[in-house]
């Protein structure tokens, strides 16, 4: 299991490959992260390709994305059947069609990544521990969007983002038994927009 320090960096990493479509220099995530000197990312870094979420790499570049993170793989390979519509509610006829729906049509997109869920702060709105969120990479939020924000350079947090009338922003956790955080509009920053959510069974 990463740490919080090593999974923000991992964040980091991921936010800025979607948004430039290559992978971050060390300066560049010692900058977005707050961290002082190149060595200690490279450290961090050098731990993440030891657990496996990274590849070391020759050249400019000490790291590179794996493979898979890199490959475009046939969108008919991923493509399952789509049979019809079932009812949460009242019974409806479940007719077997010859369409298909392909995963990637739904929650691919240009500057667009997934993030694994750790926590039950949005559960009152149905995103669960261990659920994957899509999110578009951008840094602007319109009230009371579902966002992840970059708290003080240090902490990355799924909530929901309300921009309160004193300049405060307030983090929303959709979860009742938790309280929103409030903090100064320069120490939220805004990394993406959740657009979609999967999970397993």
């Amino acid at each position: 299991m990463l740490t919080r320090r090593q999974q923000q960096i991992m964040d980091i990493i991921q936010t800025l490959y979607a948004r430039n479509g290559y992978v971050p220099t060390l300066d560049e995530i010692a900058l977005a992260s707050g961290i002082n000197t190149r060595s200690t990312v490279h450290q961090h870094v050098q731990i993440l390709i030891r657990e496996g979420y990274l590849q070391a790499a020759t050249g400019k570049r000490a790291y590179r994305m794996p493979s898979a993170a890199e490959t475009t793989h046939p969108q008919q390979s991923l493509a399952l059947p789509f049979v019809g519509c079932i009812a949460a509610g009242k019974p409806i006829a479940a007719i077997p069609g010859r369409d298909e729906i392909n995963p990637l049509d739904i929650f691919s997109g240009k500057g667009r990544f997934v993030l694994e869920v750790k926590g039950e702060s949005m559960i009152d709105i149905g995103i669960m521990d261990g659920d994957f969120v899509v999110i578009q990479t951008q840094e602007e939020a319109r009230n009371g969007e579902v966002v992840v924000a970059l708290v003080e350079r240090e902490e990355a947090t799924l909530k929901r983002i309300y921009y309160l009338p004193d300049g405060n922003i307030e983090l929303h956790p959709e979860n009742s038994a938790m309280r929103p955080m409030i903090y100064p509009a320069e120490s939220v920053q805004v990394q993406g927009k959740m657009v979609g959510l999967f999970r397993s069974y």
